[in-house]
């Protein structure tokens, strides 16, 4: 064994593979990790709807990193740690893409619940993560819209992202994923490496233990404080340049090959 005592799991693109599964060697790698005393993170942008039908293979995952941070949920202690934007600046934000971007979908994320004023198009589907059998956001008015305090807001087809990120940057956090098609706007002090970091001090774990994996750009900041961090073969170059070792792909079972190359070395 090394001196890795936890590794965090993005899910989509990374222990997901293309077509949404989680292959028998990474799972049996994770297994093998846990069993063997590693703290198992996932830490992912879905909400607990989306990716808890991913994790019923993991039951002994006790922390659980939701929509990049916002929402941190402990099973053992039965307690959870959630950060939601200001009804005030959600508004702010909602006006400010409907003026510039008036074909943008905006839709928010509220705890778990998901809601739009527009409802989403099928050919857009899957770049908001719905797959065929998956419920849709729930439509509502805009004025429903706007008592919201949001866990969440997403958006697609917004290309005027920056700007958001420039007028709002003392209030949220914008990330484009998915090579920019889908926007993400979760508040300032929500991200997936203050969560982490919060979880490693509830568990007693040093960052320069922490072995990461990830592959877009809402896992950089991980990357910046593990001590180990591992970029998928499919990951954005910005990943790549900030990696210890670069695996090989989702599809490819880039997570196991790691794990068995510097975790499991027997």
């Amino acid at each position: 064994m090394s001196n890795i005592q936890a590794i965090v799991l993005d899910l989509d693109g990374t222990l997901l593979s293309s077509d949404k599964a989680i292959s028998p060697r990474n799972y049996q790698a994770v297994k093998r990790c846990f069993d063997s005393g590693i703290h198992i993170i996932i830490a992912t942008a879905r909400p607990p709807r989306a990716a808890n039908q991913f994790l019923k293979m993991f039951p002994f995952v006790d922390y659980m990193v939701y929509y990049n941070g916002a929402l941190v949920t402990c099973k053992s202690a039965q307690n959870e740690r959630h950060i939601s934007i200001p009804m005030e600046i959600s508004q702010q934000i909602n006006a400010f893409i409907e003026l510039r971007m008036p074909q943008s979908i905006i839709s928010y994320e509220v705890n778990d619940l998901w809601y739009t004023c527009r409802p989403v198009p099928d050919s857009q589907c899957a770049q908001l993560g719905i797959r065929p059998n998956d419920p849709k956001p729930q439509v509502v008015d805009k004025d429903y819209i706007h008592t919201l305090s949001p866990t969440k807001i997403l958006v697609l087809e917004c290309s005027t992202w920056r700007d958001i990120c420039e007028q709002f940057s003392d209030h949220v956090n914008v990330i484009a994923t998915d090579e920019g098609v889908l926007v993400q706007i979760m508040h300032k002090s929500a991200s997936k490496e203050k969560a982490v970091q919060r979880v490693l001090s509830d568990i007693g774990v040093k960052s320069e233990n922490v072995m990461v994996f990830g592959d877009d750009f809402n896992d950089l900041g991980l990357f910046h404080m593990s001590g180990f961090p591992v970029a998928m073969d499919n990951a954005i170059i910005e990943l790549k340049n900030c990696a210890a070792h670069v695996t090989d792909s989702n599809d490819n079972d880039g997570v196991a090959v790691a794990i068995e190359k510097f975790v499991m070395k027997s």
